[in-house]
Parts: C-alpha cells; sequence; structure tokens
C-alpha cells in the first residue's frame, strides 16, 4: 500500500476489473527495462569508525538491488524492505511555480552504513544495480564532529498567515513550513562543537533551525555539504545571536555549497536557520551540516610546498595566530614529508586551540609568490608554479613568458584543488597581443588547463581572471602552473554498461595522450560479473586515443552487477607506467516480459477533485509471460502536479486490460492538466533460477484535467483556545454531489503527521470486510486530539465534532489540525475533502 495519504486511500480497495484478448497480433520490439537511479542518503553520511542506519532513496529501484561503495573499506548493505513510491508531501507550489518541473518520486530503502576508522573525511562514491541494469554515480559524505540527525519531529506548519512566500500569503492549503522546534518551542539544540548535522528540507517553505552554545569567545564555521552529494539544495544559511542579531548570512548562489565563519562571542547562545534559496523541498534535499570552532586558514602563499624540504608559508585565516575572532596571517615553517603524495595535511596549535587542518598541495619545486602590490610578473625560468590571488570581482593577473617554437606546455590555473572558493579563467596571448586560447571551466571542475603548442618564438602573456564576479579578498588565492608537456597519457572508464544475458555491449575507454606519445596503450578488466568475458585483443593501437571493447555475456549467465576495475599499461621512455583508470559498474540484465500502453493513447480526461479515477490501461504479453504484475507510479515523471498519486496495483495472471485507480487531491488546480506515467513489475528467474525483479516503464502518460470537487467540507470555528485535558466543540458543514449516497466520515488528524521517522503517514486509510471496503480512523499521534468520529448520513449536512486534548499533551501553542470527510462512490472508490483548523492550547 502506498503511504502517501491519498495513495493510501485509493489504492486499497484496488482491484482488476477485466481481461480482453490481446490488443495487438503483429510481433513488436522488444523494450529495454527501466535503469535504476540514486536519489539520496539520508542521513547524508557519517563519521570514520562508526555504523549508523539509513535510508536509500532511490528511483526506479527493486527489492533486489544490489550496492556498491567505490571504497572497498565501506560497506552498505540493505537492511529491510522498501517503502512503496513515495509522492512529495504537502504543501505544494501554485500558481506560476507550479507549472516547473516535476520532482522525481523515490522509494526509500532502509540500509546500514560501515566506515572504518581508517577511512578519510571527503565524499564518497557509490552505485546501484538490479536485472535492469547499473545506476549512475551516487555520493556520501564522511566526517565532521559528532554526528547528530535532524529530528523531524521538530518541523511544525508555519501559521496560514505567513508573509514569506504568495502561496503562503494566500491562506492556500497546507503553505508554509517552518522548523520552530518541538509543538513550537524553538529549534533543535545541538550538542558541544564540533557536530556534524544529516538533514534535509522535506517540503517547500520548510526552515530547519538549530541552537548551540559557545562557551569560548573565538571562530566559528559552518560547512554546508549538498551539491556535491548529488542533492539539489541552494542553501541560505542565518546565524542569530541571541539578541536576534543577524551574525551571519551567506547564500549558494552558485551551486557549489558554502563554508563561512563568524566571530563567536564567550557564553552566547546562537540560532542557525538553513532554506533552500526558491524556499523549495522535496526528500532528495538532503545535506551535512558541519559546525565547529576552531581557528580556520583560508588561504597559503605559497599554496603548495617543496616535497622533502622545510619551507615558509604565510597563513591566512580566521584567529590563526592569536585565536581571536578575526582575520590573521601567520608564517610557519612547515616541514613538507619526502614521502608525501600529492597533498599534505597541516595545522598547529593557537591559544584557543589546534586550527582546522589544512591541504597543502606537494611538489618538487619551490613555488613563487605574486608580488603583494603586483598584478603578475615575468617568469623567466620555466617549468613555474606561482601563488596570487584575485580579491576583487572580475580581477585579473598576468604572467610572461618566453617560449621556443613548436614547444609544448601544460597550463594549469588551480583554484578549487587547493581549496580557493574562486572560479578562474585562463587565456594565452600571442607577442602580437591576440588570444590564441582560453578556457574557463575543464571537465568536472571550475578549474582550468590549457595544452598549448607554440606558434612561434616570442613573448606570451598568461591571463588568469576571476569570472564569478565575487570580492573574497586574499581568500581568492590560485595557482599556476606552468610546464612542458611530457611524454604520457591520461584516461578515464565510463560508469556503468548494461549487457543483456546472450547478447554484447560496447565499453569505450578514451585517452588523452601528452606530449607526442604515440605508443600502444595495454587495457586490461578485473573483478566482470560470472559469464562475462572481453573479445579481441585488448591494447588501444598506436597514435589512436579509445578503444572500444565487445563485451559477450553467456546465455546461461545470472543476471548480476560487480564493479570491475579498468587498468591501462604503457612503456614511456622507457619506464613501464600502469595507470587505474577508473571503476566501471557492469551489469548482466534481463530481457522485457510486457509492455504498458494507455487506452486512449496520451487521451486527457476530466475528473473531479478529490475522487478516484479510473485510468484504463492495455497490457501487451510477451513471448507467452502470464504472470501477475504489479504496477506502481514510475519515478520520472513528467507534468506531475500537486500531489496525483496512486499506489501498487496487481494485474492478475492473463490479463490484459485493467482499470488504474488514480486519486485527484481536492487542491489541485483545474487550469492545469496533470499526467501520470506508471512502472511495470514482475519478478522471473534468471538462468541459474535466482529471482529477479524486472520494471518496465509504461509508453506515453494518463492526462487529467481536475474539475469542480464532488464532496466540500468547512467549519466554522475560529481558532478556538482550549486547556491541556479540556473540549472544544467545532461546528462542520458537508456539502456534497448528488451522486454521492454514501454516508460521510469526519475526523481530524495533525497537519504534520506525515512526517513520523519511519516515513509511513499517519492518515485514514481504506480496509476490506466483508468485499465492502471501509475507512479507518486516523492513526494515533503523540501530539493527539482525542474525537469521535462522525458519520454523516444521506441528507445531514452539519455536525458538530467534538474534540479533547488529552491532560497529558505535551503541546503548547498554537498548531494546525486538518479536519477531513470522506466517503465512497459507487460503494468503491473513495471521495476526499480536508479543511485546516489552528487550536491553541493553553
Amino acid at each position: 500500500m502506498n503511504r502517501h495519504p491519498w495513495a493510501a486511500v485509493a489504492f486499497a480497495a484496488a482491484v482488476a476489473v477485466s481481461s480482453l484478448a490481446a490488443h495487438w497480433a503483429a510481433p513488436r520490439p522488444l523494450f529495454a527495462q527501466l535503469v535504476p537511479e540514486i536519489g539520496y542518503v539520508h542521513p547524508a553520511g557519517s563519521q570514520p569508525g562508526t555504523t549508523v542506519d539509513v535510508m536509500l532513496g532511490g528511483y526506479d529501484w527493486s527489492p533486489d538491488m544490489q550496492l556498491f561503495a567505490h571504497d572497498p573499506r565501506i560497506k552498505l548493505e540493505l537492511a529491510g524492505s522498501p517503502t512503496p513510491v513515495l509522492v512529495p508531501d504537502p504543501p505544494y507550489w501554485f500558481g506560476a511555480k507550479a507549472r516547473g518541473p516535476a520532482w522525481p518520486l523515490p522509494r526509500e530503502f532502509p540500509a546500514r552504513l560501515t566506515v572504518p576508522a581508517d577511512v578519510p573525511p571527503g565524499i564518497v562514491r557509490w552505485q546501484a544495480a538490479n536485472a535492469n541494469g547499473a545506476s549512475p554515480v551516487g555520493f556520501l559524505h564522511v566526517g565532521g564532529g559528532t554526528h547528530v540527525v535532524e529530528d523531524v519531529s521538530r518541523v511544525v506548519p508555519a501559521r496560514p498567515d505567513s508573509p514569506r512566500l504568495d502561496a503562503a500569503a494566500a491562506g492556500l492549503p497546507g503553505a508554509g513550513l517552518v522548523g520552530t522546534g518541538l509543538a513550537g518551542a524553538g529549534p533543535q539544540r545541538l550538542p558541544s562543537l564540533p557536530v556534524a548535522i544529516s538533514g534535509r528540507i522535506q517540503r517547500i517553505e520548510e526552515v530547519d533551525r538549530y541552537a548551540f552554545h559557545v562557551p569560548t569567545a573565538g571562530p566559528v564555521t559552518v560547512t554546508l555539504v549538498a551539491r556535491q552529494i548529488g542533492s539539489p539544495l541552494h542553501g541560505m544559511i542565518q546565524v542569530h545571536d541571541a539578541a536576534g542579531r543577524v551574525v551571519l548570512d551567506v547564500a549558494d548562489t552558485q551551486g557549489t555549497d558554502l563554508q563561512a565563519t563568524f566571530a563567536a562571542e564567550a557564553g552566547v547562545n546562537y540560532t542557525l536557520s538553513l532554506h533552500d534559496l526558491d524556499f523549495a523541498g522535496d526528500r532528495s534535499y538532503v545535506y551535512r551540516l558541519l559546525l565547529s570552532a576552531e581557528p580556520r586558514v583560508v588561504a597559503a602563499f605559497p599554496a603548495a610546498g617543496k616535497r622533502g624540504a622545510t619551507q615558509s608559508i604565510e597563513f591566512f585565516g580566521w584567529g590563526i595566530a592569536t585565536g581571536a575572532a578575526k582575520l590573521e596571517t601567520v608564517k610557519r615553517d612547515v616541514a613538507i614529508p619526502s614521502d608525501a603524495s600529492e597533498t599534505f595535511e597541516y595545522r598547529w596549535d593557537t591559544p584557543i586551540g589546534r586550527t582546522a587542518p589544512w591541504k597543502l598541495a606537494v611538489a618538487d619545486t619551490v613555488d613563487l609568490v605574486e608580488p603583494a602590490e603586483g598584478r603578475g610578473l615575468a617568469l623567466p625560468q620555466l617549468p613555474a608554479s606561482v601563488t596570487g590571488s584575485l580579491g576583487l570581482p572580475y580581477d585579473a593577473d598576468t604572467y610572461t613568458v618566453t617560449l621556443e617554437k613548436n614547444s609544448q606546455w601544460r597550463i594549469v590555473a588551480e583554484a578549487r584543488a587547493v581549496g580557493s572558493p574562486i572560479d578562474v579563467e585562463l587565456s594565452i596571448l600571442g607577442p602580437d597581443g591576440k588570444e590564441l586560447m582560453t578556457q574557463d571551466d575543464a571537465p568536472t571542475t571550475t578549474d582550468a588547463t590549457l595544452l598549448f603548442k607554440a606558434p612561434a618564438d616570442g613573448a606570451y602573456r598568461i591571463v588568469v581572471a576571476e569570472k564569478a564576479g565575487a570580492n573574497h579578498g586574499r581568500a581568492g588565492f590560485y595557482r599556476l602552473r606552468v610546464a612542458p608537456e611530457t611524454p604520457g597519457f591520461t584516461g578515464s572508464a565510463p560508469a556503468t554498461v548494461n549487457l543483456p544475458l546472450g547478447g554484447k555491449a560496447k565499453l569505450t575507454i578514451p585517452v588523452v595522450r601528452a606530449g607526442g606519445f604515440a605508443d600502444p596503450i595495454a587495457i586490461s578488466l578485473s573483478a566482470l560479473p560470472a559469464g562475462v568475458k572481453p573479445l579481441g585483443e585488448l591494447v588501444i593501437a598506436k597514435g589512436k586515443n579509445d578503444l572500444a571493447i565487445e563485451l559477450e555475456c553467456a546465455a546461461d549467465a545470472p543476471a548480476q552487477a560487480a564493479l570491475a576495475q579498468v587498468t591501462a599499461t604503457a612503456t614511456i621512455d622507457g619506464q613501464t607506467h600502469v595507470k587505474k583508470l577508473g571503476q566501471v559498474l557492469v551489469a548482466t540484465t534481463l530481457k522485457p516480459r510486457f509492455k504498458l500502453t494507455p487506452e486512449g493513447l496520451d487521451d486527457v480526461r476530466k475528473v473531479q477533485r478529490g475522487s478516484t479515477f479510473l485510468a484504463p490501461l492495455l497490457v501487451e504479453r510477451l513471448d507467452g509471460f502470464a504472470d501477475p504484475i504489479v504496477l506502481e507510479m514510475t519515478s520520472k515523471q513528467q507534468r506531475h502536479r500537486q500531489g496525483l498519486a496512486s499506489g501498487e496495483f496487481t494485474i492478475e495472471p492473463g490479463a490484459t486490460r485493467i482499470e488504474y485507480p488514480i486519486f485527484v487531491p481536492e487542491w489541485m488546480e483545474t487550469t492545469k492538466t496533470s499526467r501520470m506515467i506508471v512502472n511495470g513489475t514482475t519478478r522471473v528467474p534468471d538462468p541459474q533460477g535466482n529471482v529477479r525483479t524486472l520494471v518496465q516503464r509504461m509508453e506515453l502518460r494518463i492526462g487529467v484535467l481536475p474539475q469542480g470537487a464532488l464532496l466540500k467540507v468547512t467549519h466554522a470555528a475560529v481558532e478556538p483556545v482550549v486547556a491541556a485535558g479540556g473540549e472544544v466543540e467545532i461546528p462542520i458543514l458537508v456539502s456534497r454531489a448528488p451522486e454521492l449516497r454514501e454516508p460521510v466520515r469526519v475526523d481530524i488528524r495533525p497537519a504534520d503527521g506525515a512526517h513520523p521517522a519511519d516515513g509511513t503517514f499517519a492518515s485514514p486509510a481504506l480496509t476490506i470486510v466483508a468485499g465492502k471496503p471501509t475507512l479507518n480512523a486516523a492513526a494515533a499521534s503523540p501530539e493527539r486530539l482525542d474525537a469521535v468520529p462522525l458519520e454523516l448520513p444521506a441528507g445531514q449536512d452539519a455536525a458538530r465534532l467534538k474534540v479533547r486534548v488529552p491532560a497529558d499533551t505535551t503541546h503548547r501553542g498554537q498548531r494546525e489540525w486538518i479536519i477531513r470527510a470522506s466517503t465512497l462512490r459507487d460503494g468503491r472508490w473513495p471521495v476526499v475533502s480536508e479543511a485546516t483548523l489552528v487550536i491553541e492550547v493553553r
């Protein structure tokens, strides 16, 4: 049963209604199953040396998923049954914003994440696969202080007159959510810093709030990790002191996440608020929020140290000299280990404690530093590396180099790679001043790289420019490297390959040659799935830049996936070079067994709001397949509006036509059509007898145009006030269409009852008793109201709902509740209406 409140109502009574002859006589081509995609992890990470329970949000997943962490030390294991497809929770966008793209609809899978103590902090890649194929790469975060998970019970509805957004100001249903603390008591209180909060902005207009105490004056750093782990959240963060003054106000307008530091006073309580830039929200808006009270470096001059040497480096940052909550500079003699690899973490003691670790790049030469008063400098000797800064918006530095004709150079401008927040652009100008090459962003980064061959002898100018229009001061530093292009190569591997049983697929390995290297490159594959083998010679031929490897899968192989390693080997200047090009998830897949098509071929049907629509679907069964098929909403919908919902529905064996129940909420706008696409799933054995789940997406869409409602409930109460242990009567009025002849049931539930920790929804549902659907009462809530449900027979439209507040309630102040009226049409299909009621408990 789908756990969305409307889908729960609509689907408990859903049954197949007919079985007809097949509709297509001619044979049709097979269609590939729906490849799973990764949505999110919540909590979105953990600390080294811990095991935590998480929920994996998957798009078009099946219950028999395989999980793969790219770091072999980390374990990610399924730990229970998945939820049904989850529809975004109310409130919804209305008006112009409602025309935006639909949020994907996940299923959530309980899992266990184990991170050993030797895993370094950072971003971890992972993937998933089933018998339909392999997913793209997903991400989770490791590191931070004490692990804290957001308390979702503290997210309560905002007042209906909230002025923040048009939807709230208009009093639209369910508009406005604010993390104001349990029962409105305040933000979630955090333990002593450092802490790492795992949370999410689950609904539109939601604001998460956290309170923390700073016992000692000094810098406090706030780091948001969201975009780096695939979250759509563009964070906006404010920190207020106890007097309500704003001490930090930052926004992630570039989609690169946030890190900012403010000056904290001793003994002061602070409140941090976090929301999306557009006040959007969804289950996929996960984040990790790191808070630490320690000195923090923001720049180093130079940005790299020489391997095996002791080098004087000037650091710039918060409290790094005296521990004071201000920007300071300090010079340190840093001993770089001779065995250091590409980076080296450095920290030192200050009067208030150790600094946060800072990663220095490691090189075999000494970096230059741009003069403080200069706009670049001449680089008389090459190769050379220099650290400079672009502190003003659209600032630029120019460096002069003398190059010989036909000499080849690798010119790299690094900012993000060395811990700087700026976005750099790299250009080279010829002796005549004309621009010869330019690059803004290299693949997968905002840093820039040029591979340049000098067309003539002469003096060339290299320009490093800031392109984002940001003002970072000395923190806006960069590292420029100019070196001859030496013979060699780089390469990569694709994230996935999907290979049908008994079939073939291409695995293409691209390489980039440098410095004139043109010799053959041998490729090897390890850890392929059982029954999979490469065909032909695995060598990138001399002068070629890629190899298309043909993979073949045995017809009797199991349907499974494996994370294969791609390795390249070449001889360069008499030396053997071995490079790991990456990991590729290879999945062997089963063929489709059926095809789904809506009857009417993408027609749009008019449907009353608050009622159930029976959408006719046709089933084409392939190769004699006659087993049951379970329908569910597909994850990537098109024109899916304002909570249109359905749930799991079983097509009986052999059926070729069914009517699929879809519930149309009463708040849906009548000016917009909405579409529904469903998946069909079935379980079949692979050649080795392993039962696997196939997922097939329906062709075309089911169209719905909402019309006026059949049922409407209202109340005459205006924010009643009641004491704990007291009672209040709510006057109820029900309007219904003549065709609704069944009694109308009226009950009450919390407006935020859809968010228990387990993700289920506290809402009425349907059960079938002696063949007749009946409506259940609302599920219990920790913030419950005791009310005897009303039964209004045909002809009765008014009644009084008696509500009692338990004496032991923890709720005080104002709280929204939902009055729900529900009945059945034709004795089977739910019709529902709701109204919001605000009750103040004293």
